[in-house]
């Protein structure tokens, strides 16, 4: 079963767009070093399933009160962009 897409909502704001499509950039040269692409529908899949596993390890982390409520938002920002970085490769 594929992962489903970033939701809209944890897009981050238009004005990062550039420096995202950069990252993404390099998160792609990084799957392309180990014959990998973001491009191949399995291995976006599973680049977002483990996405989904951090997202609930911060979660997790949370509720441990080892992270607070705002380290988790922007730790779940982060994660958000990453998971658009397919759709900018």
């Amino acid at each position: 079963m594929a992962a489903a897409p970033p939701p809209e909502d944890r897009r981050p704001p238009a004005n990062d767009d550039a420096a995202l499509a950069d990252w993404a950039d390099s998160i792609e040269k990084s799957f392309l070093e180990i014959g990998q692409s973001l491009t191949d529908p399995t291995t976006r899949a599973a680049f977002w399933r483990t996405l989904d596993v951090w997202e609930r390890t911060l979660e997790g982390a949370h509720a441990q009160h080892i992270i607070d409520d705002q380290q988790l938002a922007k730790l779940l920002e982060i994660l958000g962009g990453m998971r658009r970085s397919p759709g900018l490769v």
